[in-house]
């Protein structure tokens, strides 16, 4: 499995390109911002995009994904606890002072728990990988992770030395720390893919993290 780190845009969020050695379709995690260069990253591999996928509604994990929908046909999978916060879209925008994004159409809305997303996306979509999504509220109403072997795209809900914060509209603190306490229970070698900074793993942020510490 083959995984790019693309950082974009003022938010510095990570937007993941996501695909199988020996395939030609892949997958887009969180493309918040700068389409063009989304589009290139993309073509530069000689991959073609079969499912766009969001780990939470925010602004800067949202941004580029009706312009990347309109110009690959993939498909965009969005938790069904974020309905609300994607609506509110455009406010956000003119809130951050940033340009007017439209709000994505989106295809597969995804229950909450834990799932394989074959259920929902046909295969083919996927290029071969094996997708579980998992229920991690608390940064936003319907966060989700999305994992893919032992590699967890975790969006905002836990980074290298600190956790996703629970002061913006449909935040709570007491689903965040449940959030972080199962994330705790993965085996430590669980390689952690954030929204924002370096990547890291399970086990480094049960030694480190003083978030995760005063759980313990």
């Amino acid at each position: 499995m083959r995984v790019e780190t693309i950082v974009m845009g003022p938010f510095q969020v990570n937007t993941f390109l996501v695909w199988e050695e020996g395939q030609t379709k892949a997958v887009i995690i969180d493309p918040g911002d700068e389409t063009d260069r989304l589009m290139e990253a993309i073509t530069a591999e000689d991959l073609s995009l079969g499912a766009i996928l969001a780990t939470h509604a925010h602004i800067d994990h949202v941004g580029a994904i009706e312009e990347l929908r309109r110009w690959s046909g993939a498909v965009v999978c969005f938790p069904e606890g974020e309905r609300k916060v994607l609506d509110q879209l455009p406010d956000s925008c003119r809130f951050f002072g940033v340009p007017e994004k439209p709000v994505p159409k989106v295809d597969h809305w995804l229950n909450s728990g834990s799932a394989g997303l074959a259920r929902e996306v046909s295969p083919d979509r996927l290029g071969g990988l094996e997708i579980v999504v998992h229920a991690t509220p608390g940064h936003s109403p319907g966060g989700v992770c999305y994992q893919i072997e032992n590699h967890w795209f975790v969006g905002d809900t836990l980074f290298s030395g600190s956790v996703g914060r629970v002061d913006l509209p449909g935040g709570d603190l007491t689903a965040l720390q449940t959030s972080l306490q199962f994330l705790m229970n993965l085996p430590d070698d669980t390689m952690v893919f954030p929204g924002h900074g370096p990547c890291t793993t399970i086990g480094r942020e049960k030694r480190t993290n003083p978030f995760l510490l005063e759980l313990n």
